[in-house]
């Protein structure tokens, strides 16, 4: 299998899928630990991506700053480490979390002779191979990107979470006379309406799900393409 067919690679938990069972598919997804996995990545995508886009602009506003002084080459330096670093954290919770195969920055691949991690040829050899691989550099798209990744992964969350349950409690809150429960410019005051709003409140519970999953899985992929995943080389850089 290539790298490019098993970054595709998400793990289905032997469930059916959406063309075999439809219907237990659709239905199906509360109950796939699949599903709690990616809600996981979603729910720390945020506060993660919050932290590695104040980390880069801090280290690079440092680093460019003080470069007059020699003192910022090094900190542009350990900048570059330590967004590889992040890099590998984004590449390992999307393997286990999401399931989309993804590898680590070429630097740090215990595989590939020019690591960092290895330096086969020496650290001389093996700092050039890292100033040249393209994931290096786009470890900084994986790492930048993760801040808007994570603001629309947790508002949809949130959204979500909030509409709902909003509806599911359409039953339990419309004959409170301190509620006013309104959809749209309609207020709820019957049981019957109050039922149909939280049957259509599991539907698009479901629906959510199914949304959120898929959310998961695009943010997956794209570390997966810019961490070099369908990259069909060796791990050094040469064709295979």
């Amino acid at each position: 299998m290539s790298s490019m067919q098993s970054a595709f690679a998400i793990g289905q938990n032997g469930s059916d899928g959406p063309r075999d069972r439809p219907v237990r598919w659709f239905f199906g997804v509360p109950f796939r630990l699949q599903t709690y996995s990616n809600l996981l990545y979603l729910a720390v995508a945020f506060p993660l991506g919050l932290l590695y886009f104040v980390t880069v602009v801090t280290g690079v506003s440092l680093g460019v700053g003080l470069s007059v002084t020699l003192v910022g080459i090094p900190i542009l330096a350990f900048l570059v480490g330590f967004v590889m670093v992040l890099a590998a954290l984004e590449a390992v919770l999307t393997t286990h979390l999401v399931g989309v195969d993804t590898p680590l920055p070429a630097a740090l691949r215990k595989e590939n002779p020019r690591s960092l991690l290895r330096a086969e040829d020496g650290y001389d050899d093996a700092l050039v191979a890292l100033v040249t691989a393209p994931t290096t550099w786009t470890s900084f798209v994986v790492v930048l990107a993760k801040f808007v990744y994570g603001t629309v992964a947790f508002t949809l969350l949130v959204t979500a979470v909030a509409v709902v349950t909003a509806m599911l409690a359409a039953p339990l809150v419309y004959g409170d006379p301190t509620v006013t429960y309104m959809i749209g410019q309609y207020q709820v005051e019957t049981l019957p309406v109050a039922l149909l709003v939280a049957g259509f409140g599991v539907v698009l519970g479901f629906l959510s799900v199914h949304v959120l999953n898929a959310v998961a899985v695009v943010g997956g992929v794209l570390n997966a393409i810019l961490l070099g995943a369908f990259d069909d080389r060796s791990p050094d850089g040469d064709p295979e």
